[in-house]
């Protein structure tokens, strides 16, 4: 009986052993060097503006990408443009609606090698309450204990509810926006 139980404990040690090195390497996101950028259309001209917080958790490592994972949380009321009325207007009920929907998110654990130092993650991102299948771009850098992603996706505002009632027409405002991001993350 003695043999079975330190047989057991030895499984359980072995076990515990090899899948420590199968969890992803955890990434702190650096908020003053990180940042997510949009650009729109509105009568043929650009129109961009960013989100100022964010937050999340990054499991990521390049030789493990199975066991990779991304939690990141916007924090919608952070919302920033050129013009403060625009940034008032965005904030409105036909738009983000940030009173009942402060925040968006973006989930993914699966992640595919695309090239040297580029990646796409297929996620779900979740706005207004509303989620999409995602598919985003990126380049990683990794310098020692530092990581920088730069990347992008491109978005369908009408999919989300964004841009509701007088703004639902596709006539003066695209449907389609540009989404930049660069998060820079220690260890």
């Amino acid at each position: 009986m003695r043999l079975i139980y330190l047989a057991l404990i030895a499984a359980a040690q072995f076990f515990l052993a090899t899948t420590s090195f199968a969890i992803a390497q955890s990434w702190k996101i650096v908020p003053e060097n990180s940042s997510i950028v949009f650009k729109a259309t509105q009568n043929g001209a650009p129109v961009t503006g960013s989100f100022g917080k964010f937050s999340g958790s990054i499991n990521f490592d390049p030789a493990q990408l199975n066991d990779s994972k991304v939690d990141i949380v916007i924090d919608m009321n952070s919302i920033s443009t050129s013009y403060s009325d625009l940034t008032d207007t965005l904030k409105t009920a036909e738009w983000f609606n940030v009173k009942v929907f402060p925040q968006a998110s973006f989930n993914a654990c699966k992640f595919t090698k695309t090239g040297d130092n580029q990646y796409q993650a297929d996620g779900t991102l979740t706005i207004r309450d509303k989620s999409q299948p995602v598919k985003l771009t990126f380049t990683l850098t990794i310098t020692g204990e530092k990581a920088e992603a730069v990347g992008n996706t491109t978005l369908t505002r009408t999919a989300f509810g964004v841009g509701q009632g007088e703004w639902s027409s596709l006539d003066e405002i695209k449907d389609e926006v540009m989404i930049n991001f660069r998060v820079n993350a220690v260890k």
